[in-house]
């Protein structure tokens, strides 16, 4: 009788061992299937890898082109400015030298104007000016007061790095409204000192005419000068 039995319950279970293995099967078929559609999702994720760092590349290429035509740009309108004034050259030089540190000449920007190194004039963050600041800018209105500067209008054009704000974001709104602030306070130390305030005014260009590649040249208020003509106009980059 035992034997009957055990007869008789073998094809139950070859029947339960056929059904385990077609579920192991189905689960290894599953289990490949997700490993091949990893492996095609990782082979994917390194091509658009390449194509991003190449699209980066390209970029970065095309920036630098880019730069470099606005060089020659700002090349030659300089050169056109100097065409016309004769004498431009001569007062940047001067005032460059009023600007920098004793025995040296403060920079010139690519768009024309005696760069006021936020580093020296204003704190990290901040609009008011340093007590070197203010003693720099003493020298630049000894320069600026001279007879020879009478028939320039002086744009004070304030200029930051792309950075958003955030520390002090309770003060300034933007890049911009900083921007605004640290060439105004310039110009009121300027007009404080004796430059006649219908000679001076402000321009903010917050992060949008950069230097290059160093933020911190970035951060700075540019002195420009613009020769005054018969007809009274705005000159070009003032705001309008």
């Amino acid at each position: 009788m035992r034997r009957r039995f055990t007869i008789a319950i073998l094809p139950l279970a070859l029947a339960a061992g056929c059904s385990n293995t077609e579920k192991w099967e189905a689960e290894l078929r599953a289990a490949h299937w997700k490993l091949d559609a990893a492996e095609q999702a990782a082979e994917q994720a390194t091509v658009d890898k390449r194509l991003a760092e190449k699209e980066v590349e390209l970029s970065q290429k095309n920036a630098r082109v880019l730069q470099e035509r606005l060089a020659l740009a700002y090349d030659a309108l300089r050169e056109a400015r100097t065409k016309l004034d004769s004498g431009l050259h001569d007062r940047l030089t001067e005032l460059s030298e009023s600007a920098g540190a004793p025995g040296e000449r403060a920079q010139i920007s690519p768009y024309g104007g005696v760069v006021l190194d936020s580093g020296v004039f204003f704190g990290s963050g901040r609009h008011e000016l340093t007590a070197a600041g203010k003693a720099a800018l003493t020298r630049l209105v000894t320069t600026l007061t001279q007879q020879q500067y009478a028939d320039y209008d002086v744009e004070l054009a304030g200029h930051t790095d792309r950075d958003p704000i955030t520390r002090t974001a309770d003060r300034y709104r933007d890049n911009h409204d900083l921007a605004a602030l640290r060439a105004n306070s310039v110009r009121r130390f300027l007009i404080e000192q004796g430059v006649p305030t219908d000679r001076v005014y402000l321009s903010a260009w917050g992060p949008d005419r950069p230097m290059g590649q160093d933020k911190a040249k970035d951060r700075r208020v540019e002195v420009l000068l613009h020769k005054r003509s018969t007809e009274p106009s705005l000159p070009a980059s003032a705001p309008r």
